[in-house]
């Protein structure tokens, strides 16, 4: 019988908060309190990620819009000039 895959990502988490649970030296803010903080905190860590690829596209755009700003606007500064 082949597992979903919610069910394997659940089984992975489990396994993941009992390592987690064994591991030493942990602090309450670190330690997951439950199967479903962890996988909640999973979530969080791939919507950040997704976030940062957001945060670079929109960069590239603000730069693209302001180049094509900066050439209209010398393009129309040449123009008066009698330049072009």
């Amino acid at each position: 019988m082949s597992l979903g895959l919610g069910e394997e990502r659940l089984r992975e988490a489990i396994r993941r908060y009992n390592r987690a649970k064994r591991q030493k030296g942990l602090t309450i803010d670190q330690k997951p309190g439950c199967i479903y903080g962890m996988l909640l905190g999973d979530e969080v860590k791939d919507m950040r990620e997704d976030l940062e690829e957001i945060k670079k596209t929109l960069r590239g755009v603000y730069v693209s819009v302001f180049l094509i700003l900066v050439g209209l606007v010398l393009d129309m500064a040449l123009r008066r000039m009698g330049v072009m």
